[in-house]
């Protein structure tokens, strides 16, 4: 026997789900832009213009994906999933914009 949960609940859940996601991406974002500071121009200097095509769509796609979680309603799971798989791709786009390797 399950927990009956009423649909506003879930709603209210998935928004804070949603803007909690926000929220760790522009921590991560905020973070990519110190990082930027210190390291200056000449690290980013050398990469192709797919790679900047690439992290561009990563960034947008990572901020578009709990955006969207607020507008559709999933359920709790599905709206986690989504949500984490948002900061996780933001997270991974900034060690790869970061990395030195394949500069």
């Amino acid at each position: 026997m399950g927990v009956k949960v009423s649909g506003e609940t879930t709603l209210l859940v998935n928004g804070i789900i949603a803007g909690a996601a926000l929220f760790l991406i522009a921590v991560i974002l905020v973070v990519v832009l110190i990082r930027a500071k210190k390291q200056g121009s000449e690290a980013f200097k050398g990469r192709e213009k797919s790679f900047w095509v690439r992290e561009v769509a990563i960034f947008v796609a990572a901020i578009l994906i709990p955006v969207l979680c607020i507008f559709i309603h999933f359920e709790l799971i599905p709206t986690l999933f989504l949500c984490g798989c948002g900061v996780i791709a933001s997270w991974i786009g900034m060690q790869e914009l970061f990395s030195t390797r394949g500069s």
